[in-house]
Order: C-alpha cells, then structure tokens, then sequence
C-alpha cells in the first residue's frame, strides 16, 4: 500500500473531494484532510517592504521622529487655524 499526500487550493477543495469520494472503496482505503496552516510571505509586498525600510531607518537614527504630543499639537494648532 502506497502512501500519497497532497496539497489542495481552498478554491478546488470540494470538487477534489468530489472527485476522491467517487472513486470505489476498494481503491482508497483511507483518507485523512488536515488544514495546512498559511503563513504569509510578505518578502515580495512593496508596503512591508517600506515599512522595514522604515524601522530600519529609526533603528539606524536617520530619520527625525516627532514626539506624539507634539504632532497632536500641531494637529490642534493647524485645526485652530481653520475653524476659529
């Protein structure tokens, strides 16, 4: 007896299980569906991408970073400007 394993698209699943349980019983014997979980690979993701181009700059200390209280006091300042 031969042992096979298989990798099946989400979007094909069904009808490969279709497929598998029209097959007679004396061919298969057993079967077994496990999900395989997905990891994503962002290596090729230009926002990801960006983003470590980013972190790294902060590690590297080439870039200016603003406080947070002082961007929301600006926020509020350029807001006065406008609406009062």
């Amino acid at each position: 007896m031969k042992t096979v394993t298989l990798e099946i698209e989400d979007s094909k699943f069904e009808q490969f299980m279709t497929i598998l349980n029209s097959l007679k019983s004396d061919l298969v014997k057993n079967f077994e569906v496990q999900k395989k979980e997905s990891r994503c690979d962002l290596t090729n993701d230009p926002l990801a991408q960006e983003l470590q181009r980013r972190i790294q700059e902060i590690d590297d200390g080439t870039i200016e970073l603003i406080p947070h209280a002082e961007v929301m006091r600006r926020v509020y300042a350029k807001w006065e400007e406008k609406c009062i």
